[in-house]
């Protein structure tokens, strides 16, 4: 007669058979062999673009620890160590720099999010199709146009003599407002600039995921009595929860970096506005065209790449604690 411990070690046998055997790695044949070869050779264009363009010119990175001079080239030029960067940091405009740099990409975060949530789930609202279509072709559209065009149409609102919003003002107020002497507005236009050229874009990428998302859900909730508002709140911001988090981290990895087209063509590259547009972008173009000092402008760009790389692995690690989605 069987024992109660014999029955239970036979039902945990039939339950859990023996592992399988462990499968050995085959060869490969010499026609697999051919068919990997073939496919590494259709690699091997993109792998030479990226190995020309993006890891080659890591040597030119030498320049920043130079006294750089063209005609005695990277080795050839004096070595200085960290005495550029030293210089880069302690002089005053450095700060002017960094400050701008970081307020115009804060507000470009902050107001550029809330924008293409807003567009993104009012698009999703729409339900007649042509309405839909028109509405994805209008808020899209501005991305398309380049930033002199975009800085040619600041100009013609903004413009001293024949801006439109100046004309307004002096007709309406009797106020004569010069925007490219005062350099104090110039955040919140290159802001505004910014979120309407973009903002479409991202919406459009919102909606494209609140799309692939249960439409059941959203039927069930409003059976339940929540409204639209309720449902955008509970339902469709926690499916944006990921793209949200993911558009921080890779904008604050570039929390130092402004598109040079940007400020340079929306401000008209104006001096008398360099206290609030001036970036390091616009310092490295004028270091290299002016003063050819090419020194300065790699090791701005070398402190711009180290920065952006800390930010983006402290912006990661802050998002994986406080809403356990992170990029890596």
């Amino acid at each position: 007669m069987e024992t109660l411990t014999e029955k239970a070690v036979q039902s945990d046998a039939a339950e859990f058979p023996a592992a399988l055997p462990v499968q050995t790695k085959k060869k490969r044949n010499g026609v697999q062999k051919s068919e990997d070869r073939q496919l590494l050779l259709l690699c091997l264009p993109a792998l030479i673009k990226v190995f020309l363009f993006s890891y080659l010119p890591l040597i030119g990175l030498v320049m920043a620890f130079q006294f750089y001079i063209p005609r005695r080239g990277l080795f050839g030029s004096t070595w200085m160590g960290f005495a550029n960067f030293d210089y880069l940091l302690k002089s005053s405009i450095a700060s002017r720099l960094i400050t701008n740099a970081i307020a115009i990409n804060l507000l470009g975060i902050v107001f550029g999010t809330v924008f293409s949530l807003l567009l993104g789930l009012f698009l999703f609202e729409i339900t007649n199709k042509l309405f839909l279509k028109i509405s994805q072709t209008v808020i899209i559209f501005p991305y398309f146009v380049s930033w002199p065009l975009v800085g040619v149409l600041v100009s013609a609102f903004l413009g001293e003599d024949t801006g439109m919003l100046t004309s307004v003002l002096h007709s309406m107020f009797g106020v004569d407002v010069d925007f490219y002497a005062q350099p104090k507005y110039w955040w919140g236009i290159i802001t505004i600039a910014n979120v309407w050229k973009t903002a479409g874009l991202s919406a459009v990428v919102y909606y494209a995921i609140l799309t692939g998302t249960d439409k059941s859900t959203y039927e069930a909730a409003a059976i339940d009595g929540a409204g639209r508002f309720k449902q955008m709140w509970y339902l469709s911001l926690p499916a944006l929860k990921m793209m949200i988090i993911l558009n921080i981290i890779m904008s604050s990895a570039n929390i130092l970096k402004v598109d040079f087209n940007m400020v340079y063509f929306v401000s008209n590259n104006a001096a008398a506005l360099y206290p609030k547009t001036d970036v390091i972008e616009t310092y490295m173009f004028r270091a290299l065209r002016t003063e050819g000092d090419y020194s300065i402008g790699t090791a701005t760009g070398l402190v711009q790449g180290v920065v952006g790389l800390v930010l983006t692995i402290i912006t990661n690690k802050v998002c994986q604690k406080v809403s356990h989605e992170s990029l890596y």
